[in-house]
């Protein structure tokens, strides 16, 4: 299997956890960040990751989890059916106010934007209350916020992406134990 990333990629991380937890190899295709061709000529868009998997190309972290690592998917479907809402909320909600700090313009907005995304750190603090996960075991929905979230402590001097010095700054486990526990235990997760 092989995926085309970008360094420091917070999606491609998706993939290279869940990869990690299944013990699946990947051959990482090393893309530069200001020429996209490798990608382009593959996929026929210019996001990553991108992967081939045995032939089919795949567009998407969670898409490439889903094949990689369907394990990660609770198998009670109460449970999940929870990460589906999760994950579609992360990706439409918790994603949002981070756009409008990447992109926006309105000073007063941008604030209102860091504020609650800043703010959706309690919901977390409050997901793992009682557990080591954000739903019981380890599932995609740790795997999908953890590379985002992980701004709230991961200073890795190498990473100078813009947008990830924005979710530095909006981020912080003040105030948060289980968050800065949980940060801590996907860190530690092996990746492939």
């Amino acid at each position: 299997m092989r995926v085309w990333r970008i360094p420091y990629s917070t999606n491609c991380e998706r993939v290279s956890l869940a990869a990690g937890q299944v013990g699946v190899a990947l051959e990482w295709v090393e893309v530069d960040v200001d020429d996209r061709t490798p990608v382009q000529d593959v996929s026929g868009q210019g996001r990553v990751p991108v992967a081939d998997l045995d032939g089919e190309i795949v567009v998407g972290s969670l898409a490439i989890v889903g094949r990689i690592a369907p394990s990660l998917w609770p198998s009670e479907p109460r449970v999940h059916a929870q990460v589906d809402v999760f994950l579609e909320w992360f990706e439409r909600v918790w994603l949002h106010p981070l756009g409008i700090l990447w992109h926006g313009e309105d000073d007063e907005r941008r604030r209102r934007a860091g504020a609650r995304l800043e703010r959706s750190l309690d919901r977390f603090e409050g997901l793992l209350d009682g557990s080591d996960h954000l739903f019981g075991p380890l599932t995609v929905a740790d795997i999908a916020a953890y590379p985002f979230l992980k701004y709230a402590t991961d200073a890795n001097p190498d990473d100078d992406y813009e947008i990830h010095d924005v979710m530095r700054q909006y981020q912080s486990v003040d105030g948060r134990p289980r968050l800065a526990g949980w940060l801590e235990r996907i860190s530690a997760l092996p990746r492939a």
